[in-house]
């Protein structure tokens, strides 16, 4: 039996992980990958990375001797998340079915948004990592971070950075 390509499944689809935001930058990324690199077999998936720590972080959370008001105010802050998310992961997955590209859409947790990228590119086993550029300056960047440096540094599998030029 033939051995599987690293970043293919058995079928010989090439798994391409395309990080997404709903920025106009990363769906940029989708349109030059489907213009540039998609070949009909190709499966693939689009990565919104969750910051869900930073919002709890931020929030002023107040315990009171009874216990049910400080859970009904996590839950309902939870429950809005939770509507925020899904409307997002729906609009990218329109975003799929309208460029006509088989895949699928996945949120995950993670602290940094190039982390999460990153695993879920091992996870899945991708051939490739597409990604967006907001095109900040050397400085700007080493002061704010940029998530397409950090995977571009820390992927072992080919990254293509798409920076749209106005």
């Amino acid at each position: 039996m033939a051995s599987v390509v690293e970043g293919t499944t058995n079928e010989g689809k090439r798994i391409i992980v395309i990080a997404m935001d709903g920025s106009v930058h990363a769906k940029y990324a989708l349109t030059w990958y489907k213009d540039n690199v998609h070949k009909p077999h190709d499966h693939v998936v689009l990565v919104y990375t969750v910051e869900l720590g930073t919002k709890l972080e931020s929030t002023k959370w107040v315990y009171h001797a009874d216990g049910d008001r400080a859970t009904s105010e996590l839950a309902e802050s939870m429950s809005a998340e939770r509507k925020i998310l899904k409307d997002k992961l729906e609009i990218f997955a329109r975003m799929l079915l309208d460029s006509k590209i088989a895949g699928e859409v996945k949120a995950v947790h993670s602290k940094n948004p190039g982390e999460g990228i990153i695993q879920t590119a091992k996870d899945e086993g991708a051939a490739m990592i597409v990604t967006g550029s907001r095109g900040l300056g050397a400085i700007r960047r080493t002061i704010l971070g940029s998530v397409s440096d950090y995977i571009l540094h820390h992927s072992v599998v080919p990254v293509a950075v798409c920076h749209q030029r106005v």
